[in-house]
């Protein structure tokens, strides 16, 4: 071959070899790239991971006081929240409860606070901060007639002695699980429960049925409401108007507090608060619409409602708010304590919850104006 006939092939053949070169170094160095980003991730990673338990170990919390947790416990839906099932080995039955089986014996019991029929109410003793605790005893009517009742022989039978708590065990239980299911404001806060049996001869935490340890508050007056400041006075029926509506259309439908009065309901935080529903119910009162005839003037069911299904609808929310405004609303809008000038609004609002009228949103409307009125011309 000639001297030009090499040097053609030889440019012929040139670039298919810089192209062979170039790939294999390419897709060395790719891989090289690649193992190299990988490795970058990976430490990147596990970095991140280190950080983030060295931050969790850091920022867990050693200690924290009764007062602490119970703020935390007002605050169930923040991400600071404290996780009580954390631990447990099996299924969590507590919803965000301060107190549960494990550690409600810690509770100094001090004294009786208050009965009722079926239960009676202790001050209690925790870390520094009184607390309510409920529970069933054999000293109640309920329970205390059942065993006079009994026999000589039956009294030393612990089956039958149970058969008298279990009523009175059951309305706890049913305040409870209302508590478990309704979430406002106007409800005394539950801290938490144990539920172990239907025995309640004795008042030891350790081993007693059934449990329940609530916040405390203060009694509530006719006197304290009256001499509340006017501007505390209105606050408070915003907040009851808010209650009663909440009441109206809760998840269990239509509640009425069947055993309506001054002392199941307390002040905590400067808030009223209803602390009994062992009584609450959500049964409208029964009628029946073909009984009525034209000639006849007694109305099937009471303030005007028409009977509807059998059941005289809306019933229950007209009783609230007819026992409220005795109870509550004539002593906290009552005109002598408003200036001159609120004489008209204070009016209508009162003219409102006289008729019973169940448009809460145009009450409460009407109460924040009042409010701000008051305010300027304070």
């Amino acid at each position: 071959m000639t001297r030009r006939g090499l040097v053609r092939c030889t440019m012929l053949f040139l670039p298919l070899v810089l192209y062979l070169y170039f790939s294999v170094v390419f897709e060395l160095m790719a891989n090289v790239s690649e193992e190299d980003a990988v490795h970058k991730e990976i430490t990147h990673t596990a970095l991140a991971s280190k950080t983030t338990i060295s931050y969790f170990r850091k920022t867990k919390p050693v200690d924290t006081s009764f007062r602490e947790k119970t703020l935390r416990y007002q605050r169930r839906n923040d991400s600071d929240s404290v996780n009580p099932c954390e631990g447990y080995k099996t299924k969590c039955l507590y919803k965000n409860a301060l107190f549960t089986c494990e550690n409600i014996n810690q509770i100094e019991l001090r004294e009786k606070i208050g009965h009722g029929v079926t239960k009676q109410a202790f001050l209690g003793f925790y870390r520094g901060e009184n607390v309510v605790v409920k529970m069933v005893t054999r000293h109640q009517k309920e329970a205390r007639e059942c065993l006079d009742g009994l026999s000589g022989s039956a009294r030393s039978d612990g089956f039958k002695r149970s058969r008298c708590f279990i009523f009175p065990t059951m309305k706890l239980m049913k305040e409870i699980l209302l508590l478990q299911q309704l979430q406002h404001e106007g409800f005394l806060r539950l801290l938490g429960y144990c539920v172990r049996s239907e025995e309640s001869d004795s008042t030891d935490l350790t081993e007693h049925g059934v449990v329940a340890v609530y916040e405390k508050g203060t009694s509530i007056s006719v006197a304290k409401l009256t001499d509340l400041p006017v501007r505390d006075k209105i606050l408070q029926s915003l907040h009851l108007i808010s209650f009663f509506q909440y009441l109206a259309n809760s998840p269990l439908g239509s509640l009425r507090i069947r055993d309506f009065k001054i002392d199941h309901f307390l002040m905590v935080n400067s808030t009223i608060k209803m602390i009994d529903l062992d009584d609450v119910d959500n049964l409208e009162p029964s009628c029946d619409a073909y009984s009525v005839e034209s000639n006849t003037r007694r109305h099937p069911c009471r303030y005007g409602i028409s009977c509807e299904m059998g059941l005289c609808q809306g019933h229950n929310a007209k009783r609230n708010l007819e026992r409220a405004s005795e109870l509550f609303f004539r002593h906290l809008l009552s005109p002598d304590a408003f200036p001159r000038k609120c004489f008209q609004l204070l009016q209508d609002i009162n003219q409102s919850l006289r008729e019973l009228s169940l448009n809460y949103n145009g009450i409460r409307r009407s109460l924040t104006k009042l409010l701000n009125s008051v305010i300027n011309l304070h």
